[in-house]
Parts: C-alpha cells; sequence; structure tokens
C-alpha cells in the first residue's frame, strides 16, 4: 500500500514538472493577449553626428512581434515611413529615401523587441519618432526623442578695458548641438556667476553659438577660465584678466617704428647692391661689337690700301684724284 502511494506521488510530481517544463517552452505566439502597450525610454535618446544609435521599444507583455506590424515614423510624416516590417517582410519601398538604406530593427522580433536602429546619424536625424505595432485586433504607439550632439570650437577669449578699474572679458564658442553650458571659473575653481551675461544663437544649420561676456577685477597672476560642456565633452580656455597698460602700448608702437625703418633701408640697400653690381659687371665685359666695327673687315682694309696705291700713281701721272680714307671706309662699313 505504501509503495503504490510512493508511485503515485512520484508520477504527481513528474506530471508536475513535465506541465511545468511545456509551460516554459511555449511559444511566445501562444501568449498573444488582445491588448498590449508599448516601453519606451523616460528621456531622450543622446548620440554623436555620424554614429549609430538604437531608439528602444518594446512590447509589454513581450510576445512575439513577428506576425505584427510594426511602423516607425516622424509625427509629421505617418505615409513615408522611417521603418516598415510587414507580412513578415521589411516594406523598403514605402521608406523614405533617407532612411532606406541606413535603418533597421534591431533584432528580437520573436521576444517582443521592436527597436530601430540607425545608422550614420546626421543632424536632420534629430527630433521626435514614433514607433507603432498593429495586431488583427489591437494597435499601440509610443514616441522616443532622439538628440545629436555636435560638438563645437574651442572657446575663444579676449579682454578689454572695463572701465572703473575693471575688464571686460568675453568669451565665444560656435558649432555645438544641442544647446551647450558656458561657465566661468577663478584660478581657485569657484564659478563666477556674478554680473555673467550669456547669449546663444542658432544659424542655418541647427547649430548654436554661445557667447558670454563679464567685468572682472584687473589681477597680473590670477587667470579665469571659460568652459564649454556638452554631456561628457568640456572645452575650456584661460585668459589674464588684465588690459595692457599706455607705457606697454607706447612701447609696443616704438618697436614696430623701427622695425619698419631698418625694414625700408634693407630695401634700399639691396637696390643700390643691385645696381652696382650691374655696372662691375658691365666693366669686366665690355660690348665685343664695338671692337670688331673698330677693327673693321680684312678684307676692306685691303682694299683701302690698293685704292690708296693706285692714287699714287694717278698723282705721278698729272693726274690728282683725292679720296679721303674716312669716306671709303663709311661706304664700305654701312654698305653704300
Amino acid at each position: 500500500m505504501a509503495g503504490h502511494q510512493k508511485t503515485e506521488t512520484r508520477h504527481s510530481v513528474l506530471s508536475l514538472m513535465v506541465m511545468l517544463l511545456a509551460a516554459l517552452t511555449v511559444p511566445l505566439a501562444a501568449q498573444s493577449p488582445e491588448v498590449f502597450s508599448l516601453t519606451t525610454p523616460d528621456g531622450p535618446v543622446g548620440t554623436r553626428w555620424n554614429s549609430s544609435v538604437t531608439l528602444p521599444c518594446e512590447l509589454s507583455p513581450l510576445l512575439n512581434a513577428e506576425p505584427l506590424e510594426v511602423r516607425w515614423y516622424r509625427p509629421d510624416n505617418y505615409n513615408t515611413h522611417a521603418f516598415l516590417y510587414k507580412d513578415h517582410n521589411i516594406q523598403k519601398e514605402s521608406m523614405d529615401i533617407q532612411y532606406r538604406d541606413r535603418a533597421s530593427l534591431a533584432g528580437g522580433l520573436e521576444r517582443g523587441n521592436v527597436s530601430l536602429r540607425l545608422e550614420r546619424i546626421t543632424l536632420e536625424d534629430r527630433g521626435e519618432y514614433v514607433c507603432q505595432v498593429t495586431s488583427k485586433q489591437w494597435y499601440e504607439k509610443a514616441s522616443v526623442f532622439l538628440t545629436v550632439n555636435v560638438t563645437g570650437n574651442e572657446p575663444v577669449l579676449s579682454v578689454a578695458d572695463g572701465g572703473g578699474g575693471q575688464v571686460h572679458v568675453t568669451c565665444s564658442s560656435e558649432g555645438w548641438s544641442p544647446q551647450p553650458i558656458l561657465t566661468w571659473k577663478n584660478k581657485q575653481g569657484t564659478e563666477i556667476t556674478n554680473g555673467v551675461e550669456v547669449q546663444k544663437n542658432m544659424d542655418s544649420q541647427g547649430l548654436v553659438s554661445v557667447s558670454s561676456w563679464l567685468l572682472y577685477s584687473p589681477s597680473d597672476s590670477d587667470w579665469i577660465s571659460c568652459t564649454v560642456s556638452l554631456s561628457e565633452e568640456n572645452l575650456e580656455g584661460r585668459i589674464l584678466p588684465r588690459v595692457p597698460t599706455q607705457e606697454n602700448w607706447r612701447s609696443a608702437f616704438i618697436t614696430i617704428l623701427i622695425i619698419n625703418v631698418l625694414v625700408v633701408f634693407v630695401v634700399i640697400g639691396l637696390f643700390f647692391w643691385n645696381k652696382k653690381t650691374e655696372f662691375l659687371t658691365f666693366k669686366k665685359n665690355p660690348n665685343t661689337n664695338d671692337e670688331t666695327e673698330s677693327k673693321g673687315d680684312p678684307t676692306e682694309i685691303t682694299t683701302l690700301v690698293k685704292d690708296e696705291e693706285d692714287n699714287n700713281q694717278d698723282s705721278d701721272r698729272g693726274t690728282v684724284q683725292i679720296t679721303p680714307v674716312s669716306k671709303m671706309l663709311g661706304r664700305h662699313q654701312y654698305g653704300q
């Protein structure tokens, strides 16, 4: 009797274990309630420009989303989708062209994960996205906000006389997205808030420029810093809050004047040295054409001598014929 009870107990335990195992291995498709909801982040999802990002969206309770329709779109553009999964296929032809080759599901549809994956993020990708899942009996939608972080330029600081024994310090930086935070600190690391003015402007590309200024007591040794921050990015610039004195300006002016005078003298000296070099070169290499003309052609000189002898013979006969040698030379040299 006791053995029989043990056998029945053993069978009951085995049956319970089989039922529990079957319950754990039932496909999620069998758990398809008529009503479900979507879970998305409470705050915005941030990423960097030209990187990748996942916009989280999950079914609750978790169930197989493969037979469902998954639609991602912008609030103002329902019919042109960032991504569409329908009838067990990705419907690329109905997707917006700017997302067609960059958008995909993060994976895990069978586990209720309908998150969107975006590649090569641009500034135009910023903003709200709607995740919508539709079944035959029900649909649900939820929003996810995407921010794209762009790090701007190093802060540029300058100092000017502010009057009353104070200096006017300015700090500016541009090319940020979204709006950064600008803070002033002294050498001890204490934040400066008194008299601080901050201005932010956005350009046509949606990038933010930030500038700030304050009045500060001059110091010869203590610097102040301006830091522009966005998420984990921090760019800092430092400056000594003092204005050059009048004596420094006078010394700088005199120095610049002396340098300019020296440059003028150097230019003039180079000019005369160049002229002198050309003159010496001319003296060492006189024109050879003048020498050739002064020597004359040997053939012409022979002819002149012969003509001179003929004239002497004519003079012996009583006939006087005088032909100037200079005239004959001129006729022979210049070709009649």
